[in-house]
């Protein structure tokens, strides 16, 4: 018998007492040793000191200037200040003298500073992020300290500390880079007119000119920036989960406030990051040159990525890690190049980073800690530096042009800025130039001294690189605007038709520019003759939404197509969302000109957001027409959307529909039969109540025919319902669906049928859905409420409903209190004293197995998968838990366990819609328009919800994560559970590996049907296509092992089990590639598509070398077959050009 994990505190109460300094007030050793030793370098690396306490204090940005100093920020007063506390944050410069690796002389440049999150040397002075401004601090009469302070950009918000202006660095054209996050809003007034950004982004600003400008939009918390060799932007995310983004001019990214559409990192499933350096020069190994490495700094570890080409943006691959720590309080959280070659880490220092999750005043943040660390390879000599603030013209024109030191150029760029323009042009004149990259770079040192050379940006737009073209259309994009500039368009409509689909994309960023009638007709162009990826796609419906006026006056003005083609008006139009050349795209796909699946369901979805009701009738005619089962779906589907978001129907007869009461296909007959009950088809009644009879009847026609009559409401479908449900044939499953229904329109009486079945509740059923549907509405809520208040349940009934209840967004008290009452139970205690919190921290460390907690987190009954991820797999509805362990205390973690609506992460607040007919919908809002909401639930399903039907929408304090679940658990239970969260992101068995493991399967349910020629085929049975197959998400564990005891058993025959999963790859390049299986080899059968691939008959682990014969994505299925397979077995991609699909 289970025991709650309350009933056994008492027994170690007093032993925890004993232990508090190892609980509660654990922290790590401050000691340099200590971190030294604690630390994991990739071979030939060496870590150094450079700078420590009490000369730095929680460093939080840094910068080198043209001298090679190393100026940083800190801020001991993160994460806010106390009241009457004096701001003293510092500005500190770091200086190396003698060459040997260590800071030995430093200077405080600034000390009355208030969290300053960003600092940038240049300009003969120091821009500096300070709370809400940005500063230009300078030292005028020469003691080393700032006298001069200046503001030059201020209406920053200050909402949240850590959101607030951050990440400042050069660009390759002179212009300074500067990020803030989401919870800012942001009103620059500048001499160009406000300028706005109101949540996470990206700036750049001219010093010069003072004219700022929005680069792109959205991420939750950027801090981090860096351009690769051409001039490309990528940036990281600090509470994010996608790796790297790749980001260009009005691009909108994740957490954006009110984006209609956004576009994706890289690296979904990736830790948070923050801190981004392209790795670089002479003294590095070369197989590091090139990566972008930047901190998790919740995981104590740099990570790195790869870059390559891939459509209009890039891939990002997962390289190794460039430094590891077992020290909790290391924090990095900046990374930078050295002039000398070494890589420069800033260490936060701190054994808490969590911001509101965790008190402000917490005695655990540190207050006083900060380092800096070196990161050099002892047997390569350190890179040649010669400090650009004393170059003279010539040598600083070489440098900026040829140097193969990235930090050379990019400190030269700084110095560029503080010369004369005219003996700094005609030095850099003065060099021949034979490479692209060089052309380039002189082109960006034209722009840093704010006289670009068009001429030779206009050349580079001919190169015969891509990268080059679109570096020198990047260049012209920031003075396109510039009238003295001429020919500028043509240049946009060149390269709209380039072959590189990422030339393209830049050519629609000019275009954007440019003020001119023709720039969304040039623009659409760029969608003809490639592949085209969601990064193009996003730039061109901005391009059509932002010049709107332009093509819409002219065709309203001339009545006809103002652009090339019909499907070019399609994407204009639906990118703008309006109708325009709804009755011309109609009659394309009537007379077939317009037949491919995808373009007519993007034709049906535009006609059901922005149609007429006569363009709805015309969708009605074409399915009448159609024999494609898709194409049906499509029109059908459409008008169901129409008639749910925007209540309107088509504007003739509607009977047609129920030719499709007819179809063999269960998803057309089930969208056909919601129509009819929307539309109030009386006729299609018998037909409903006949597959509600039927006891063979599939259920996915059956919850479609209660959803009709719903619908179509009245007495008939009032009496038919309570028919069936007292019916004593009926099964539970369908009797609760009923039920459910009966709820919609008669909530007193389906309250009484629903007691009544709960207190029979059959052996193994469960009352979940059931209680929980009755909570989700206020109607149905007080009906079930007063049925309780004179009635019994069972007790485990009441408490699975006290749990439902307790964690519902809505939190019914009273119905809390009714379950409470009619199981009899006694309150749950659900909070821990701080001697019990201390006593089950002691017992998690010295008695908790995070292998066996593992097992008890990939408990279904427990929904943790299904809620979040672990890097790349898994639920999407809580924060990933990747780096859980290594950036959370303990007490945390158990607290977040036990109550879960008292550490709420950022960004997963719940989202509370109350509909106008009592039904309520709870979890995060994914988009928003003038329409409808889009509102993804806590088994991920995606709830549109027009907003007619909304009469209130709020942030409800209560957690998504239901109250109570860990009450399933033994006490040993629940002590393994927070070990294996405590170990994630930690080094050792319970931090993701850069091995490409399958993580992402699909399983068969257990007794699934199936072709029934398994005594023909044998395993091969399974890759047969089959209608009754209905495959089920599963994820791999940490290590990328598939536990078999976990995997359904499909199949059962005479004693052997089959179990089957696949998976999907991408395959790059047709041919032969490597995968590596490890398991009983004896009981795995491996198929791609139909075709078997043959593995040894035994073993435990084989490379196989698999014949693709052709690229894209591909399924490989596993089936077990064996008569008590025990352990798990792991599928891992070796191949480069065979990519393992495991995206959220």
């Amino acid at each position: 018998m289970k025991k709650s994990v309350f009933i056994l505190f008492s027994l170690f109460i007093t032993l925890g007492l004993l232990h508090a300094q190892r609980g509660l007030t654990k922290i790590p050793d401050t000691s340099i040793q200590a971190q030294l030793d604690a630390f994991i370098l990739p071979e030939g690396a060496k870590i150094n000191l450079f700078a420590s306490e009490p000369v730095v204090r929680n460093p939080i940005h840094m910068n080198w200037d043209s001298k090679g100093r190393l100026w940083v920020v800190g801020s001991p007063l993160y994460p806010h200040i106390k009241p009457g506390q004096e701001e003293s944050d510092q500005l500190v410069i770091l200086e190396d003298t003698t060459g040997d690796g260590v800071a030995d002389k430093h200077t405080v440049f600034a000390d009355d500073l208030h969290i300053p999150t960003g600092v940038l040397p240049g300009d003969g002075g120091v821009y500096v992020a300070n709370s809400n401004d940005v500063l230009f601090l300078k030292d005028t009469d020469g003691d080393g300290k700032a006298d001069h302070r200046e503001v030059i950009l201020s209406g920053f918000g200050t909402e949240d500390t850590h959101h607030i202006v951050h990440t400042f660095r050069w660009g390759p054209e002179g212009m300074m880079w500067l990020n803030q996050s989401i919870y800012i809003h942001t009103h620059l007034d500048t001499p160009y007119g406000i300028r706005r950004l109101l949540g996470g982004g990206m700036w750049h600003y001219r010093p010069e000119t003072r004219r700022s400008e929005v680069f792109m939009k959205g991420l939750v918390n950027p801090w981090g920036h860096a351009f690769d060799e051409w001039g490309q932007s990528f940036m990281t995310d600090g509470a994010g989960g996608q790796g790297i983004n790749f980001v260009y001019p009005r691009s909108v990214f994740v957490a954006s406030p009110g984006a209609p559409r956004r576009v994706q990192g890289l690296n979904p499933g990736q830790p948070k990051l923050c801190g981004l350096e392209v790795l670089s020069g002479s003294h590095i190994p070369e197989h590091w040159r090139g990566a972008l490495a930047s901190p998790d700094f919740r995981g104590h570890r740099i990570k790195t990525y790869r870059l390559s080409d891939k459509g209009s943006a890039y891939e990002s691959r997962e390289y190794k890690e460039l430094l590891a720590s077992r020290h909790g309080a290391f924090r990095p959280i900046d990374v930078k190049m050295g002039p000398d070659g070494a890589i420069y880490v800033a260490d936060l220092y701190n054994p808490i980073i969590q911001h509101g999750e965790v008190d402000f005043r917490d005695p655990r943040r540190d207050h006083k800690h900060g380092r800096i660390w070196r990161i050099s390879f002892p047997e390569n000599p350190p890179a040649p530096f010669t400090k650009p603030a004393e170059m003279n013209s010539n040598a600083l024109a070489e440098a900026l042009l040829f140097s193969e030191e990235n930090i050379v150029r990019e400190l030269a760029t700084a110095e560029l800025r503080t010369r004369k323009p005219d003996e700094m042009l005609s030095a850099l004149n003065s060099f021949p130039l034979k490479d692209d990259i060089h052309v380039v770079r002189r082109v960006w040192a034209t722009q840093a001294l704010n006289q670009l050379d068009i001429g030779l940006a206009k050349q580079l737009t001919k190169s015969k690189s891509h990268k080059a073209r679109a570096a020198g259309l990047r260049a012209i994009y920031y003075d396109a605007s510039n009238k003295k500039y001429k020919n500028i368009l043509s240049i946009a409509e060149v390269a709209v038709s380039d072959p590189s689909p990422h030339v393209r994309l830049w050519g629609v960023s000019l275009l954007a520019q440019l003020d001119d009638p023709q720039t969304v007709a040039i623009a659409l162009r760029a969608l003809e003759g490639v592949v085209v990826d969601d990064f193009l796609d996003f730039a061109v419906w901005s391009i059509c939404r932002e010049h709107r006026d332009r093509w819409v006056n002219e065709m309203k003005t001339k009545g006809e197509n103002p652009f090339d083609t019909l499907a070019q008006l399609l994407f204009a139009s639906s990118a703008i969302g309006e109708p325009l050349g709804a009755d011309q795209i109609l009659a394309s796909i009537a007379n077939g000109k317009i037949k491919e699946d995808q373009k007519v369901w993007e034709v049906a979805n535009w006609i059901a957001d922005k149609g007429t009701p006569a363009h709805l009738q015309k969708l009605l005619g074409l399915a009448q027409k159609t024999s494609s089962v898709s194409h049906q779906h499509a029109y059908l589907n459409a008008m169901l959307t129409a008639k749910k978001i925007r209540k309107i129907n088509p504007s003739g007869s509607l009977d047609a529909v129920l030719k499709f009461l007819q179809s063999k296909n269960d998803t057309v007959w089930s969208t056909a039969v919601e129509l009819a009950g929307l539309w109030k088809l009386d006729s299609a009644r018998p037909n409903l109540e006949t597959i509600l009879k039927q006891t063979d009847s599939k259920q996915v026609r059956k919850n479609a025919a209660i959803n009709s009559l719903i619908a179509m409401g009245g007495e008939k479908t009032r009496k038919f319902f309570d028919e069936r449900i007292q019916n004593p044939e009926v099964s539970y499953p369908l009797k609760s669906i009923l039920i459910k229904g009966q709820m919609k329109i008669q909530p007193i009486l389906a309250a009484r049928r629903a007691v009544t079945l709960l207190r029979n509740l059959p052996e193994g059923k469960e009352p979940n859905d059931l209680i929980a549907a009755f909570i989700a509405n206020k109607g149905a809520t007080q009906a079930l409420t007063k049925e309780l208040q004179n009635g019994k349940l069972p007790e485990d009934v009441a408490l699975k409903g006290m749990q439902l209840a307790e964690s519902a967004p809505t939190r019914p008290e009273a119905l809390i209190k009714a379950l409470q009452n009619a199981g009899g139970l006694k309150p749950m205690k659900m909070s821990l004293s701080k001697e019990e919190m201390i006593a089950m921290i002691e017992r998690v460390n010295s008695k908790g197995n995070a292998a066996r907690g593992e097992s008890v987190y990939r408990r279904e009954n427990l929904q943790c998968i299904a809620c979040h991820a672990i890097g790349e797999v898994g639920g999407v509805i809580g924060p990933n838990l990747v780096s859980i362990g290594a950036s959370a205390p303990v007490d945390y973690l158990i607290e977040s366990l036990l109550e879960p609506s008292k550490k709420i992460k950022e960004g997963y607040h719940t989202n509370l819609i109350t509909l106008k007919n009592g039904d309520s919908y709870a979890g995060g809002i994914l988009s928003e328009t003038d329409t409808e909401v889009v509102i993804r639930d806590l088994t991920g399903k995606q709830n549109r919800i027009a907003k007619t039907d909304i009469t209130s929408q709020t942030i409800s304090p209560v957690s998504l994560m239901p109250v109570g679940l860990t009450t399933q658990l033994r006490e040993d239970e629940f002590v393994d559970l927070v070990r294996f969260m405590m170990e994630l992101g930690k080094e050792g068995k319970f931090k993701t590996t850069t091995q490409r493991f399958a993580r992402k399967w699909d399983v068969l349910p257990v007794n699934s049907p199936n072709p029934g020629t398994i005594h023909h085929y044998g395993a091969k049975m399974f890759t047969q296509e089959f209608d009754g197959y209905e495959w089920k998400p599963f994820y791999a564990m940490v290590g990328g092992g598939i536990p078999f005891e976990e995997v359904p058993v499909a199949l059962n025959r005479r004693g052997d089990k089959y179990q089957v999963l696949r998976t999907q790859v991408d395959v790059v390049k047709k041919g032969n590639h490597k995968v590596r299986l490890k398991g009983n080899l004896g009981d795995l059968n491996l198929f791609l598509g139909d075709q078997e691939v043959e593995i040894p008959a035994e073993g435990d682990q084989a490379d196989l070398l698999i014949d693709f014969k052709k690229a894209g994505k591909q399924n490989l299925l596993v089936v077990v077959n064996g008569r008590g397979t025990d352990g798990h077995f792991v599928l891992e991609a070796l191949s480069e050009d065979l990519r393992v699909i495991n995206t959220l």
